[in-house]
């Protein structure tokens, strides 16, 4: 298997892992024992990733996936991410030259982005 066959897969295997997550979100956000919690904690975990989720008041769902073996991130910093993130969203979607529906393209969305997960 060459390096494009590698990273082809391991792309594939982190979508179906989100698509897991995703599942379990609905679950956490949609069932019996719905929460009121915007950050949902850990979701679901196997031999190589974790994910953790997070639903803003509206309803959008996001995903945080890291490493099984990534130790570093604790529980308050996941959280923390989420937060940071969230605010960065709202502040794109604020923007008065925002189109509701479409792709939202923010430098300041990216930046934060791009901070937060170089830690």
């Amino acid at each position: 298997m060459n390096v494009n066959e590698k990273e082809s897969s391991r792309r594939f295997d982190i979508q179906m892992f989100i698509y897991c997550s995703l599942d379990i979100v609905d679950e956490k956000v949609f069932g019996a024992n719905k929460t009121l919690e915007l950050y949902l904690g850990p979701l679901i975990s196997d031999q190589n990733f974790k994910s953790f989720g997070y639903v803003t008041s509206t309803n959008v769902k996001m995903i945080i996936v890291t490493e099984i073996g990534d130790t570093s991130l604790k529980d308050q910093d996941i959280r923390s991410m989420f937060k940071r993130l969230h605010n960065a969203y709202c502040n794109s979607l604020s923007n008065p030259f925002y189109v509701p529906g479409q792709l939202i393209k923010s430098r300041v969305l990216d930046e934060t982005a791009k901070e937060i997960f170089a830690t």
